[in-house]
């Protein structure tokens, strides 16, 4: 099995293709859908995972306005060339991409799992250059006032080192880490090879490390602007659970001090809500862009 591991970590890049890549050093976006009133939505993807998670949900978002779906540095279809993994950096080199792809205009910020704490703190970074944040089940600074979430975190961490192999020979279900997606044919061929590609998993792995060391850099950051409009998807397939409750408490933590913001609660796996469910992220996006008045928080 060993010897199998290393055939793997040792298995060539991602494959070329997929939605029209817009790239510069540091990452490439994939977008789609022509630019309206609505902003961009900018889609960031959690720990291992790249554009091609996001191909459904992009397809969807797609018929309203413009999305963009990230592959960040060296994962994905992106080269690599950068060895800072560290979560500022990540969106230091999201918000040089997406300047050069969309200009100084603000963008709907969407973050699945760790992609979280990125979009977080590019919103704390270039408040102006954030029209919303949407949070699918995300991971925040806010975990780390939530013991039994950070605990989960850190055995997350453990396990990323098996998380490659263990999605390469079909044992995720082995894995609480990996609830499997299934976007469309051709990224989900993208999507394997990512997570087999050396490069790709060499990427993603730094990421995990530099993740639970970063949460304090971001959390020293100003914090997110309360004018920010903030909508909140949580995921779960046992909300009544201790860990399921102490995780949603960390989530929703920023709708709470958002001027404007909404929470939707979801009977859905972790991943889920990016396909079989991924229509509750297109109402999130729906609310941000004020096409559902009248629903979610408004206080200041």
């Amino acid at each position: 099995m060993t010897v199998l591991l290393v055939a793997l970590l040792l298995a060539g890049c991602a494959t070329q293709g997929g939605l029209r890549p817009e790239g510069v050093a540091g990452g490439q976006l994939e977008c789609l859908g022509r630019k309206t009133s609505r902003p961009t939505v900018i889609l960031e993807a959690g720990a291992f995972g790249g554009a091609a998670d996001w191909s459904l949900v992009a397809e969807d978002l797609a018929a309203k306005g413009r999305v963009c779906a990230y592959d960040r540095d060296g994962v994905g279809l992106a080269a690599i060339h950068d060895l800072d993994r560290s979560p500022l950096a990540i969106a230091t080199r999201l918000e040089a991409l997406v300047a050069a792809e969309e200009g100084d205009g603000p963008v709907i910020l969407a973050g699945h799992s760790n992609g979280g704490l990125y979009v977080e703190a590019f919103a704390r970074m270039w408040p102006a250059r954030t029209a919303g944040l949407v949070l699918v089940d995300a991971v925040g600074t806010e975990v780390k006032d939530q013991p039994l979430a950070m605990a989960d975190l850190k055995r997350e961490a453990r396990l990323a080192g098996f998380t490659p192999f263990a999605r390469a020979v079909g044992l995720t279900r082995l894995v609480p880490l990996l609830d499997d997606i299934s976007p469309a044919a051709e990224a989900a061929a993208r999507r394997r090879k990512a997570w087999t590609g050396r490069s790709s998993v060499q990427a993603s792995l730094r990421e995990e490390r530099a993740f639970l060391p970063g949460l304090a850099a971001v959390d020293a950051l100003p914090p997110l602007r309360p004018t920010i409009p903030v909508a909140v998807i949580v995921a779960s397939r046992t909300p009544d659970k201790p860990l399921d409750r102490a995780w949603r408490a960390a989530q929703v933590a920023p709708a709470g001090r958002a001027c404007r913001a909404v929470v939707i609660d979801v009977l859905a796996s972790h991943t889920a809500i990016l396909d079989g469910q991924r229509d509750h992220v297109v109402e999130a996006v729906d609310w941000m862009d004020g096409q559902r008045p009248g629903t979610g928080a408004i206080r200041c």
